[in-house]
């Protein structure tokens, strides 16, 4: 029964210190041999409370590496009419964005054919830090043509979301054509604003929007944590 105490003890200790941010998403855990002398507990002891805490989804272990924070899963469902703050108020969350940088450059040769523009055409180039919470969830590019879109970066800087700069810029929809979904090791710059260890791998999604015509309107590369989930609208026979 003091066993079963104690490791319950420890687990509700790290718990409580996940929960009021004391320990963040990406901290690594002490090792179980400072744990054990801080509990004053043998090893075993301190095992069964990180094997519970890791089946609740609060932290994970990777041998060799330790133990760190888990980040909390949030399920991106992809559909044809992508809004990232919508999308996250509609789960009772507080969205937010910083932007990283903002400019216009020459277009390298893959964002150019994916824009139906001549290989190094200016280009808007924006790379925002996506935050759910205040907590770092995602990274996106969002490339766009310069020509097009000449005054984009000032209109971004004074409206705050591309939706509205599209909008005011002409365009009052756009739709998803096309999301290629593959993953990675993270690099240093991105573990760090990610705040996640680099041995956690990150989705990568890539994809292409169109304007109500159906022509090429932004190329973009979201990297995060999250899952992803495919919803298939229901059939005639359904």
């Amino acid at each position: 029964m003091m066993t079963q105490t104690l490791w319950r003890k420890i687990s509700q200790n790290i718990e409580r210190q996940i929960e009021e941010k004391e320990l963040s998403p990406g901290d690594k855990l002490p090792t179980e041999y400072e744990l054990s002398r801080q509990f004053m507990v043998n090893r075993h002891t301190v095992r069964r409370a990180l094997s519970y805490l890791q089946d609740k989804g609060f932290i994970e272990s990777t041998q060799g590496r330790g133990t760190y924070v888990r980040r909390p899963a949030r399920p991106m469902t992809l559909n044809r009419r992508p809004r990232f703050a919508e999308a996250v108020i509609s789960q009772g969350r507080i969205p937010s964005v910083r932007v990283l940088r903002l400019d216009i450059r020459s277009s390298e040769p893959h964002v150019a054919a994916e824009l139906g523009l001549a290989s190094g055409a200016p280009i808007v180039f924006l790379e925002r830090l996506r935050l759910v919470d205040d907590e770092p969830t995602g990274l996106s590019l969002h490339h766009f043509s310069a020509e097009r879109f000449p005054t984009f970066p000032e209109m971004y800087r004074a409206r705050g979301t591309i939706t509205q700069t599209l909008i005011d810029s002409g365009v009052p929809d756009y739709t998803r054509r096309r999301t290629s979904i593959s993953s990675r090791l993270s690099m240093p710059a991105e573990a760090e604003l990610l705040h996640v260890p680099r041995h956690i791998p990150l989705l990568i999604q890539r994809y292409l929007n169109v304007d109500g015509l159906g022509r090429p309107l932004e190329y973009g590369e979201s990297r995060g944590t999250g899952e992803v989930t495919v919803e298939f609208p229901p059939s005639p026979t359904d």
